[in-house]
């Protein structure tokens, strides 16, 4: 039993993942010892307050409920948990070692807190927030194709496996677009095939574009790719498509600000946006918020 009765917002997506319970959730949380004070779905408004009592706010559920749960949490002192559930997971796997959810929940008591940089992203839409992306090209590019032809998965592999499949074939006929970053006040224009601001080190089927990214050093990671990293590009992906870890050396900086301009789509973590005219994206960290990492299992 833990030394401190915690009391929990609970942020919970029964879709994601393996749709666990929500029942099943509360169950595993008050039974470690703590209480379950209010709960959350995925489309909470920002606004909405979270109950004068939380101590903690738990994520559970995948990437999406995770930046939900941030942009609840943004701006108080209150530490955010997670509990990952989803099919990718990588803003968890940027912070924390894989383990069972009931090893996660025994270890809240004595958890560290760890700060995780919020990006924000600036453009005709109007500034959004994001954990984990933004960027032109492949991924933006691959995210539509399965916003138009989802593909049904029974499993959280199986349900990786397509999506790397899909990018592989995205890939395979995307024509690169010309865009001119600004990183740091360095110009760089060419036509991309990927230009990605990171904040984790992963995005997508838990696609490793930066290795290095650390969202807890305020700086963001560009990932860039032209025609001539097409190949490098795909035999990545096939060695995941076949159960190989791989590895991508694209050219990367580290930046504190970076500015877009690109008539090509864009994507805010799984979301993509769309932009008549060229307009230019402004990025940067702008505050985090602590996640709460349990030690070793």
């Amino acid at each position: 039993m833990p030394t401190h009765q915690m009391k929990i917002s609970l942020f919970h997506n029964q879709t994601a993942g393996d749709a666990t319970s929500l029942a099943w959730i509360r169950e595993l949380i008050e039974t470690s010892g703590h209480e379950v004070v209010h709960v959350f779905n995925r489309e909470a408004e920002v606004g909405e307050l979270i109950d004068e009592r939380t101590e903690l706010v738990v994520a559970a559920g995948g990437d999406g409920t995770v930046a939900a749960a941030a942009r609840l949490v943004a701006g108080r002192s209150i530490p955010l948990a997670l509990l990952p559930l989803g099919t990718a997971n990588n803003i968890a796997r940027a912070v924390q070692a894989e383990a069972s959810s009931e090893q996660l929940v025994a270890g809240w008591d004595t958890a560290t807190r760890r700060r995780f940089d919020l990006g924000y992203v600036c453009g005709p839409w109007g500034e959004r927030c994001f954990l984990e992306a933004v960027g032109v090209g492949l991924i933006p590019a691959t995210i539509a194709s399965i916003h138009t032809s989802p593909f049904d998965a029974s499993d959280v592999n199986s349900k990786l496996a397509r999506a790397t499949i899909r990018y592989c074939h995205t890939l395979s006929h995307l024509e690169p677009h010309r865009s001119t970053l600004w990183v740091d006040g360095r110009e760089l224009t060419d036509d991309f095939l990927v230009a990605e601001v990171m904040n984790t080190p992963s995005l997508g089927p838990n696609l490793v574009m930066s290795a290095d990214a650390d969202p807890s050093d305020g700086h963001l990671r560009v990932v860039t790719a032209t025609e001539k990293h097409r190949a490098e590009l795909a035999e990545y992906l096939q060695d995941r498509i076949e159960g190989r870890e791989g590895h991508l050396s694209l050219p990367a900086m580290r930046a504190r600000e970076v500015e877009i301009r690109s008539q090509a789509d864009a994507h805010i973590d799984d979301e993509v946006v769309r932009s008549p005219i060229p307009e230019a994206m402004s990025i940067r960290v702008a505050g985090a918020i602590e996640i709460l990492v349990p030690g070793a299992y």
